[in-house]
């Protein structure tokens, strides 16, 4: 114990470091479980869309949307949601995975969505670029 006092008394600088690498690494953790919604990845997807009838929302714009968007997805925008004028009511009761083009976006929406009561909420880690990369099919309008 004494050469613990001894090695602070001799090196304030690296414990004070020391403290604030443990301080940021704890806040992230935190952080990373006090977020109510799950991210999850392309398979997790895929089972909770085939065993639970997941909804699957995209939320970029409509354009992107129409070019090619996972199969059965809706189009809501991240506006919509933020702002509240998205009609959220009909996806209270099923799992809802949210995804946008690199999963930034989805990340935000999936937590408003949880604010807004819904809670089973996923983000596709990796958004639609991550779809694309496996070589999965995309639905077009």
């Amino acid at each position: 114990m004494s050469q613990l006092v001894e090695f602070i008394g001799n090196h304030p600088f690296m414990v004070t470091l020391f403290l604030v690498v443990l301080f940021l690494f704890l806040n992230t953790l935190y952080k990373e479980k006090s977020k109510a919604f799950q991210n999850v990845n392309i398979d997790q997807l895929t089972r909770l869309v085939n065993q639970q009838n997941a909804q699957v929302v995209d939320v970029r714009p409509k354009e992107a949307f129409d070019q090619g968007h996972i199969v059965n997805a809706i189009n809501m925008s991240l506006e919509d949601i933020t702002s509240g004028k998205a009609k959220i009511d009909k996806l209270k009761k099923k799992p809802v995975i949210v995804y946008c083009q690199i999963g930034k976006s989805s990340a935000s929406a999936s937590q408003k969505l949880t604010d807004a009561g819904l809670e089973q909420v996923f983000n596709l880690q990796g958004g639609i670029n991550a779809w694309i990369s496996e070589k999965l099919p995309l639905s077009k309008v």
